[in-house]
């Protein structure tokens, strides 16, 4: 059954993205508001991100390398739990996401894919256990690879949103999702 409720929200984080692309090339295909380059105006951009790459939250910092291209890195931690139970472990998971995000279109609103890696700066503490969220089980490895795709919105003043369905590659490959609220400047 949990793997049925993660399934289901990279599923609709994924079709909401679909959606959302859809009407961004018909708006901008035929000359809607979309020609903005906000992305590019503010390329810098400081963000809190609930859920997500590090399973709670984290707070990072990208910036735009070209209108297509952005990389950025964070800082976050998750309360463990003794695998399969909810028995809390009295550690804490800290983590550091490297990303990349590859946006599909040049306009202030855009679907985007992204890869990366998130660093567990504390592994050799809590291997094998779980996240208290999302009942990921730390891996062998002190790196966990990320994947996923989403959706942005950046104002031309600056405040950005994102939701993004993700692949995380723990001891299992765990679908999850992200909100990020955040200022690009």
């Amino acid at each position: 059954m949990r793997s049925f409720i993660r399934l289901s929200f990279v599923l609709v984080a994924v079709l909401t993205t679909v959606a959302l692309g859809t009407s961004s090339a018909i708006a901008t295909a035929t000359g809607g508001p979309l020609d903005n380059h906000s992305r590019v105006t503010y390329p810098s951009a400081v963000s809190l991100e609930v859920l997500g790459r590090s399973m709670l939250y984290s707070v990072n910092f990208d910036q735009v390398l070209n209108d297509n291209i952005a990389a950025g890195v964070g800082f976050g931690s998750v309360s463990m739990q003794v695998h399969n139970t909810d028995i809390d472990a009295g550690k804490t998971a800290t983590f550091i996401p490297a990303y990349m995000n590859y946006y599909f279109n040049k306009a202030a609103n855009s679907p985007f894919v992204t890869g990366g890696v998130t660093l567990i700066l504390n592994h050799s503490s809590i291997k094998g256990l779980d996240t208290s969220t999302g009942g990921l089980q730390i891996p062998t490895s002190s790196v966990m690879p990320t994947f996923g795709a989403g959706y942005e919105s950046r104002s031309d003043t600056g405040f950005l949103f994102r939701v993004t369905g993700y692949l995380i590659a723990g001891k299992d490959l765990t679908p999850w999702l992200g909100f990020s609220f955040g200022y690009g400047f």
